[in-house]
């Protein structure tokens, strides 16, 4: 398959706290007249590039682009080969899989995302445990240590609990916070200290997100006795093609990996579900941040 045309439609996103979030929506032609499409969009400062950055790259790129035989076998290598940024990869490679491999109809598992006051925390409890959620996400790095633990308290048996800490929390003070809980008490913890270097002095089950690869190495991971899971974000760490050395690695080792979205466009989250499917991914994906979108 070649790439007829590449076009670029940018656009912002609007969500409920106020903030908004841009982006581009990559689409991509066949000789055939179908469309792909895939969605880049940097996360501010997360991202190792900035959407301009981005674009820049993708316009220096285009010629190579159009020029290559995209094909299903070997569309990743050849992708490997343009050595794009991170968020440019996943948005292309989001756009040629939807041409070169088309899904059928699929679900996957996904935890529900809450964040916010306490009592916004609890209102959105309330309506993700209608829409059936089993799993979920609670930030609570910007609660008081009471609202935290009033949280836990009301959803603990509502949902089958993922804690975010966000690297909050002293190494201290976040013990003592866990100590109050049963080591079975959550799915796992995220990021429980602001050190990312005493995480081998968690007991609870722990999930390692922002700190790989800036500050942790693999190897300093594997040493974690409680390490549950490794969190990745396809628009920060590049799709499929990114995940792919990290997904042989957990599996070897018996530990989850958990795509996760960084506030992109809905057609973004699509390519999530999509790539969980397409990588047999087992734990539940977080793409809850799709509730927290304006709805127009």
């Amino acid at each position: 398959m070649k790439i007829k045309t590449l076009l670029l439609n940018p656009y912002e996103i609007l969500f409920i706290h106020g903030q908004s979030r841009q982006g581009v929506l990559l689409h991509i032609t066949d000789e055939k007249g179908n469309i792909g499409t895939g969605d880049i969009a940097p996360l501010p400062k997360w991202s190792k590039e900035t959407l301009e950055e981005a674009l820049i790259e993708l316009e220096q790129k285009k010629e190579e682009i159009l020029k290559v035989e995209w094909e299903k076998e070997g569309s990743l290598e050849e992708l490997r080969k343009l050595d794009l940024l991170p968020s440019v990869t996943f948005g292309l490679e989001s756009a040629l899989l939807s041409l070169l491999d088309p899904l059928l109809a699929h679900t996957v598992l996904k935890s529900a995302l809450l964040m916010g006051s306490l009592e916004e925390i609890l209102e959105q409890a309330s309506l993700r445990k209608k829409e059936g959620y089993l799993f979920a996400k609670l930030k609570v790095g910007n609660l008081s240590f009471k609202e935290a633990k009033e949280a836990i308290f009301h959803l603990k048996d509502v949902f089958r609990l993922r804690i975010d800490v966000n690297r909050a929390w002293e190494t201290e003070e976040s013990l003592e916070f866990f100590t109050k809980f049963p080591l079975d008490a959550f799915d796992y913890v995220e990021e429980p200290f602001k050190n990312p270097h005493d995480l081998h002095l968690f007991a609870h089950p722990l999930a390692v997100d922002e700190s790989f690869p800036k500050d942790l190495s693999l190897v300093e991971i594997e040493t974690f006795s409680a390490l549950k899971a490794l969190i990745y974000k396809p628009t920060i760490q590049g799709g499929i093609m990114g995940c792919l050395p990290l997904l042989e690695w957990t599996r070897k080792r018996g530990i989850d990996l958990v795509l996760s979205s960084s506030f992109e466009s809905e057609v973004g989250l699509s390519h999530i579900v999509s790539m969980a499917h397409r990588l047999s991914l087992k734990a539940p994906i977080g793409i809850g941040t799709c509730h927290f979108i304006e709805r127009l």
